[in-house]
């Protein structure tokens, strides 16, 4: 037997035997003061059974259908676009924010959303400043839920980075999935993008990616999130549309908002965020059961090495 052989065989000896790791079932649901550091999401590594993170949302409006995409970024706080979310600033009665990830112990991931903050230069339609942070009643419940850091690298043409969805804004290609899905896609530069886009106008809060070019691929669902290794870098903004795939992405750069971000944060936390006067109605409440939501919880894989998870 040769060597390549022989090697080959032990590799798989070796991950046949050796216990495989599943990443981090949290001991309780997030609350108030959790840390953030202490329930930060450790990259693709560490999900836990098939999910994207415990970090990745989806918000839902008053009749329980997709608005936008979000990730979790505090206990009381979700990023997403502004130009996704202003249309039902208005109208938060009913509407909630829904992780993505379950384990067997979860009874609600669920969330209502109590206010939002836009920045004051933003322009509904515009590029320029595309985020919004959403505060919530209480933090998102489940064992697997958990925050995402804030981008901190230099957003650079050439880089790939991994945009997630479900596919509402590609229905006329496609059906949209009830469970995310992903697909990478790679930064281009501001003078090519002006050139896809015949436009001299590139917000200076945007980046630009190009799109895959089978429609069916292309994830645009605003809010989304677009992450790099395991930071939050970017939000699926406004302007182009997965029917037409010669036209690249844009996403706000979280990185040239985050500033505003982590204002928002500060003054929430110092009380100079007042949370709405609003009282929401008791028969508007999801029902306090075992939820059913459009992605079917899914059962944590385990190995031998694993003890019996514990609710």
């Amino acid at each position: 037997m040769g060597l390549s052989k022989i090697w080959l065989v032990v590799s798989c000896l070796l991950w046949t035997c050796l216990p495989q790791s599943q990443g981090t079932v949290y001991p309780r649901d997030i609350l108030l003061k959790t840390p953030k550091f202490r329930r930060v999401w450790g990259g693709v590594q560490s999900n836990t059974g098939p999910n994207f993170g415990g970090w990745l949302l989806r918000i839902l409006n008053g009749d329980g259908n997709f608005a936008c995409g979000a990730a979790y970024y505090a206990p009381l706080l979700v990023i997403t676009s502004a130009n996704c979310i202003y249309p039902y600033r208005n109208s938060l009665e009913g509407a909630t924010v829904e992780g993505t990830a379950f384990s067997e112990c979860d009874r609600e991931n669920y969330a209502d959303i109590d206010t939002i903050q836009f920045p004051e230069k933003f322009v509904y339609q515009k590029l320029y400043m595309d985020v919004a942070v959403v505060r919530l009643r209480d933090p998102v419940r489940g064992r697997l839920t958990e925050f995402i850091r804030l981008c901190t690298v230099k957003v650079q043409p050439k880089m790939q980075m991994v945009v997630f969805g479900w596919g509402f804004d590609n229905t006329e290609v496609e059906i949209p999935s009830s469970d995310p899905r992903n697909v990478t896609v790679t930064i281009i530069s501001v003078k090519e993008c002006r050139q896809k886009f015949k436009s001299p106008k590139i917000a200076s809060t945007s980046v630009c990616a190009k799109q895959p070019k089978n429609p069916k691929q292309c994830l645009y669902d605003g809010g989304s999130p677009l992450i790099y290794e395991r930071e939050l870098c970017g939000v699926v903004s406004f302007g182009s549309h997965c029917i037409d795939t010669s036209k690249p992405g844009m996403y706000t750069n979280i990185r040239r908002v985050k500033r505003f971000i982590t204002e928002t944060e500060e003054a929430i936390n110092a009380g100079d965020v007042f949370r709405s006067t609003k009282v929401v109605k008791e028969k508007k409440k999801p029902p306090k059961k075992t939820i059913k939501p459009k992605s079917k919880p899914v059962k944590i894989l385990r190995t031998v090495m694993v003890e019996p998870l514990v609710c």
